[in-house]
């Protein structure tokens, strides 16, 4: 027995001297240089790509199984130069690797640069094809037998000091469009790398592009662990940072625009979770560091300030985003936003926010002006659908007289949206709207938004839809009801109704085409009934008017002096017809405190103009004051008295319309003729007066 265990162990410590010898001879016997042409050649007949090694091969065996490659250069399509190599140095541990552990020295890559081109035809220099009738070579997996005698796969096991990657260099020129990207100054390090414990990294680049031009400093950095049996990956305090690079500014400082967050992976089944937070930081400045100015806007502190926050989670064929918050320059807007199938990309929403105030991003008061086809498009009914454009290289700057596009119709068109959103108010074309509440449908090109909202001590319920299915040429529908809205509070945004004061309803089927403001204004159609109670003129006092007709017939003047400027109501109605911007009236009716008024015209959206003929009556049997000079009697309860309202809109004025005051005039000379020859065949006719009397009727 003693001379059998003598016998085994002096066989293993032979098997164990002639494996150290052999780690030490095989190195300096079997030089892997000699094996360069048989290197090339699998490379080839496996992935089409011609590699050559132009630099020592170094390798080692035990207890390190090392390999050392330097000056490798990789060849694509056209023999075009696709990759260079400095040095890549990795070492593993041999025994381990029986147990399918890889505990891995240091692993090293230095000055890898790679030369990525499209072709005009759309063809990348990496895309080559194998060898013909060559296969690639077969990796086998490694299988162990369970106990139970099932079959089961046996989990990796890694441990790597380090990796470090230096002078990482990537360059992507697409010679169909003439845009090139480049990557450089890039560099990974990381910590001990090793199964089930957290490591960090930290991966820094310089970014630059030609379109748009810019030039970013970027970095991201975390903290990894990762399970290869459970197939899970547990990212935590991830950074990720951008900042313009010093030859890229325009300005002295930089902006930095940084991520943070931490993310959850499971392999099978998929699932993906996490959180991305966008901290505080100025866009306006990060925007304009990177030569990309932002237009003109009314509000000098508007896009200085942004913040966002997500919580998500996705299964690969869903997409759930529970919580959403945005801070824009004080607004704050949070909800949820869901894709219920990724590939038919039908979404959700539902949103709350603050106080939105829109006019803060339009163009300041001075900048809004019109273009030549601007104004071309508002006479002929058409419009322009040019995009702008900016030059290459140059900073991106909208021209103070370019009219833009109001409706995004390429980012509108594939939507598949069912959603709601509520604010506590929302400023928009200087109107104001108290807690909104808009429910969006949005399917095959067509966009259906209901909004009810509080507006000026009233109410108003829209209904819009938008088709834009037509390129260049979105249409637009929209029914509203308007439920005492106050016009005096309304004329503050909008100076145009400062003349009237009231409680307005109103009905309106309106419609309209185009891209532009002032094409959808000169396109637009459709009716608007409405009425006004208990209302005033508060620039126009009819009484006065009616007075100045009074006496210019009786050729007196007015004794009185203090008139004032307004008239009140008890109720104007009516209804306007819409055509391509022109809004006609033929059925104008108010109730004046001595007065009854009827009225015809039109108002001239495209023009901003004014076009009003008012009649008015007295009513009782007297005239509407007691100014000595149009004290007059019933005769004149059912005369017309002409006036006109015409101008700009908000500047228009009142008076009487003297093209027409002489055909009152007329009348009232015939009832007078008619009176006194009355009288007179009263005084001789006597009795025959009645008889007489028909024949002047």
């Amino acid at each position: 027995m003693n001379r059998a265990i003598k016998l085994i162990a002096f066989l293993v410590a032979g098997i164990i001297i002639l494996v150290v010898a052999a780690a030490l001879i095989l190195p300096k016997v079997i030089d892997p240089n000699n094996y360069r042409d048989d290197i090339s050649k699998m490379v080839y007949d496996n992935t089409g790509l011609t590699l050559t090694i132009d630099g020592p091969i170094g390798w080692s065996v035990f207890p390190w199984l090392g390999l050392s490659l330097e000056q490798v250069n990789v060849k694509g399509a056209d023999n075009s130069e696709l990759a260079r190599l400095g040095t890549a140095e990795v070492s593993v541990k041999l025994l381990p690797l029986l147990s399918k552990k890889v505990e891995m020295q240091t692993a090293r890559l230095i000055g890898l640069d790679l030369n990525l081109v499209r072709n005009e035809s759309g063809q990348g220099n990496w895309e080559v094809s194998r060898k013909t009738g060559s296969e690639p070579v077969a990796t086998e997996t490694t299988t162990v037998v369970s106990p139970e005698g099932t079959t089961e796969s046996t989990p990796l096991e890694l441990d790597i000091a380090n990796v470090s990657v230096e002078g990482l260099v990537i360059r992507y020129d697409d010679e169909s469009t003439g845009k090139t990207y480049l990557v450089d100054q890039a560099g990974l390090e990381t910590g001990a790398i090793r199964n089930n414990e957290p490591f960090d990294f930290n991966l820094k680049a310089r970014i630059k592009s030609s379109e748009p031009d810019l030039t970013l400093m970027t970095g991201i950095t975390g903290v990894l662990k990762f399970s290869l049996k459970e197939g899970t990956y547990d990212l935590q305090d991830l950074k990720i940072s951008a900042n313009p690079a010093a030859d890229n500014l325009v300005g002295t400082s930089t902006e930095t625009l940084q991520i943070v967050g931490a993310l959850n992976v499971q392999q099978q089944p998929l699932m993906v979770k996490g959180h991305l937070d966008v901290t505080q930081f100025n866009p306006g400045k990060f925007l304009k560091e990177i030569k990309i100015l932002l237009p003109p806007m009314a509000d000098p502190g508007a896009m200085t300030q942004l913040a966002f926050k997500s919580s998500f989670n996705t299964d690969g064929k869903s997409f759930s985003a529970d919580k959403l918050d945005l801070t824009l320059d004080g607004f704050n807007l949070d909800g949820f936003f869901k894709i219920g199938n990724l590939q038919q990309q039908d979404m959700t929403f539902q949103f709350k926010g603050g106080d939105l105030n829109l006019d803060r991003y339009l163009p300041p008061a001075s900048e809004q002006t019109e273009t030549k086809e601007e104004s071309k498009g508002k006479s002929e009914g058409v419009q322009s659908t040019e995009p702008p454009t900016f030059a290459s290289g140059t900073v991106k700057e909208l021209q103070p007289n370019q009219a833009l596009p109001l409706i995004p119709e390429d980012a509108l068109r594939p939507l598949n949206v069912k959603g709601s959103l509520e604010l506590a108010s929302l400023t928009v074309a200087k109107l104001t709207f108290n807690k909104p509440s808009v429910q969006l449908t949005a399917l095959n090109g067509q966009q259906d938004i209901k909004l009810a909202s509080g507006f000026y001590e009233g109410t108003i319920d829209l209904d819009g839809k938008l088709d834009v299915r037509k390129q260049g040429n979105p249409e637009i529908q929209t029914t509203a009801d308007l439920n005492a809205i106050n016009l005096q509070a309304l004329a503050q945004p909008i100076p145009a109704l400062k003349s009237i004061e009231g409680k307005v309803n109103a009905d309106m089927n309106l419609t309209t085409h185009g891209q532009l403001q002032s094409v959808l204004i000169s396109n637009l159609n459709g009716k608007v009934d409405f009425n006004v109670d208990k209302g005033a003129f508060t620039e126009a006092n009819f009484d006065k008017m009616v007075c100045e007709g009074i006496a210019r017939i009786r050729k007196k003047d007015l004794q009185k002096k203090d008139w004032g400027h307004t008239t009140r109501f008890t109720q104007l109605g009516g209804s306007f017809t819409i055509s391509n911007g022109v809004a006609s009236n033929k059925d104008l009716t108010a109730a004046l405190t001595n007065l009854n008024l009827k009225g015809d015209g039109a108002i001239n959206l495209v023009k901003q103009t004014m076009d009003f003929h008012v009649g008015l009556n007295i009513s009782g049997d007297r005239a509407p004051d007691s100014d000595p000079a149009c004290e007059v009697n019933e005769d004149y309860v059912n005369v017309a008295w002409p006036v006109r309202c015409q101008g700009k809109l908000g500047q228009q004025e009142c008076g009487i319309d003297t093209k027409r005051l002489a055909d009152t005039i007329a009348s009232l000379a015939r009832q007078e003729v008619k009176k006194r020859v009355e009288k007179e065949i009263e005084k001789k006719a006597g009795h025959l007066k009645d008889a007489l009397k028909g024949l002047f009727k």
